[in-house]
């Protein structure tokens, strides 16, 4: 019946769907098992007729962005996996103001509006992923965050309606919003950012520092980005380095040597792999120091998409 249900919604989706698709292709870290049905939506029409099609027939569905500080299962996903590629972005010349798809990649967005001599933005001129999952996870970087500078944002309810939102309906916290334990699933599908006018110079200046930051501090390679919250009053990375964990391995999978925050997929490494370091960071940075760090990337299970509606 499933299988049916499948092949149905693929056929309706053309093009756009695909069948059995390594997840690890896509991923950032290069891990996943195969998704039943990936659907690539480079349309918002597609997004919502993608995510409307999966709920009529009664299929487990999830949106993802970029892959970018997602933890996906070894075993796959069972029923549609949805990759927002929607990219576009409007920018008002008159007001600094910016309207984005939720599939546009924010570090573009942050590279534009920075030329522009736009501010409000420049912390995330090297973060990774995109527009939704920035406003999913109010993400941040050098003291700027998503809920500094967003006013409105439309969303899909699970009711199949396009609904525009302010700020203060997320309830955003550090790298939380309400959409990270939303009991039924909705996607963000545009974002509107109020920016202000700035020195060019300025944010050119800046935004080259905060590059070569990253570039000093971060390791390269394939990994999640930052894995743990930093603590109230102190830093994750630096809690798993004093913990003596610094290049610890499990399989294909190594702390970094740089930042203890970031674990580095070396080229055969697995969901399995990353979990057992995540475990072992939780349990020694406990028993060692009395916090319990808190995952900043999103692990994802095979039961957690269990049903159509499952919580994202």
């Amino acid at each position: 019946m499933t299988e049916r249900r499948l092949a149905a919604v693929a056929a309706a989706l053309g093009e756009a769907a695909q069948r059995d698709v390594p997840l690890a292709r896509h991923s950032g870290v290069g891990i996943g098992g195969l998704a039943e049905l990936l659907v690539i939506a480079r349309d918002r029409g597609t997004l919502i007729r993608a995510v409307l099609l999966a709920q009529e027939a009664g299929i487990a569905w999830r949106v993802f962005g970029g892959l970018t500080n997602i933890l996906l299962p070894d075993d796959g996903l069972r029923g549609m996996v949805i990759l927002n590629h929607t990219r576009g972005v409007d920018y008002d010349t008159a007001t600094c103001r910016v309207v984005a798809e939720s599939g546009a990649i924010i570090a573009k967005v942050a590279q534009e509006t920075t030329r522009r001599g736009w501010g409000g933005l420049t912390w995330a001129v090297g973060l990774p992923g995109t527009v939704g999952g920035a406003v999913v996870n109010n993400a941040g970087a050098f003291g700027g965050e998503i809920a500094k500078t967003l006013s409105a944002a439309e969303i899909l309810t699970p009711e199949g309606h396009i609904q525009t939102v302010g700020p203060d309906w997320f309830a955003f916290q550090y790298r939380y919003s309400r959409l990270k334990a939303a009991a039924r699933q909705v996607i963000v599908v545009s974002a509107t950012f109020e920016l202000t006018l700035r020195d060019p110079a300025a944010l050119a200046a800046k935004a080259t520092e905060y590059t070569e930051r990253r570039q000093r501090t971060q390791p390269p390679g394939r990994t999640l980005g930052s894995t743990f919250k930093n603590p109230p009053g102190d830093y994750a990375g630096r809690l798993i380095e004093a913990a003596g964990l610094k290049g610890t391995r499990r399989g294909g999978c190594v702390i970094s040597e740089q930042h203890a925050n970031f674990f580095i997929n070396e080229g055969h490494g697995t969901a399995a792999d990353y979990q057992a370091l995540i475990d072992l960071a939780q349990a020694e940075v406990e028993r060692q120091f009395g916090i319990r760090l808190e995952p900043e990337i999103e692990i994802v299970k095979q039961s957690a998409v269990s049903d159509q509606l499952s919580a994202r």
